[in-house]
């Protein structure tokens, strides 16, 4: 499987110094500035959003120009290929592809204007007049030797890098917890909807 970054929204608190010291780690080293993470915010919690570099990845698969490719584990973009159609920000089930303007590299794409029509939205409206437009993706700071960079700048802890190790670990303690609970509804000490539940469970993590 492929590494990703994941937020734990019982953590994050919404600082958002995780897309400050993205922009920051990529402008460095003469990629787009714009940030690799968004952040989702309700009333009660928080979270950052990364790219899940997907097996199989529809971002790739779909893009006309083949300016998006796989590197190792991770997923990259070639700025001086990307026109900046966005269909790769339509195919991403998790929203983690985002419009990004100016670029430092030699692009393709030509500058473009705001859309005539009052009806156009949505990505379109986060395009800057007359700038060479791409696309950014989390590429899991490739060119940075210590990983991550908003892993290592998070105050709460909230960004973790999951990886084989990682899900078999989440997994081992999720079957323990079924097996903890189906043992306590037999053994009197949860009600009958409680045991099917910690049934149901066991029977998922155990797939």
């Amino acid at each position: 499987m492929n590494r990703f970054v994941v937020s734990d929204p019982a953590r994050c608190i919404g600082c958002g110094a995780c897309r400050v010291t993205c922009s920051e780690a990529h402008r460095k080293r003469a990629l787009r500035p714009a940030s690799r993470i968004s952040l989702v915010k309700t009333r009660e919690v928080s979270a950052a959003v990364t790219c899940h570099q997907c097996e199989g990845a529809p971002c790739l698969a779909v893009c006309p120009e083949g300016a998006i490719y796989q590197e190792r584990d991770r997923l990259q973009v070639d700025e001086a290929r990307c026109t900046g159609c966005l269909v790769c920000a339509l195919a991403c089930p998790f929203g983690a592809v985002y419009p990004s303007a100016p670029s430092t590299a030699h692009v393709k794409a030509a500058p473009y204007s705001r859309a005539s029509s009052a009806r156009s939205a949505g990505l379109l409206r986060q395009k800057e007049t007359g700038a060479y437009t791409s696309v950014v993706i989390c590429d899991l700071c490739a060119k940075s030797p210590d990983g991550p960079r908003c892993i290592a700048v998070c105050p709460t802890k909230a960004l973790a890098l999951v990886d084989e190790e990682m899900l078999e670990t989440l997994g081992k303690s999720r079957r323990i917890e079924a097996v903890e609970r189906a043992d306590a509804a037999l053994r009197g000490g949860l009600p009958d909807d409680a045991f099917a539940a910690a049934f149901d469970l066991s029977e998922e993590v155990g797939r």
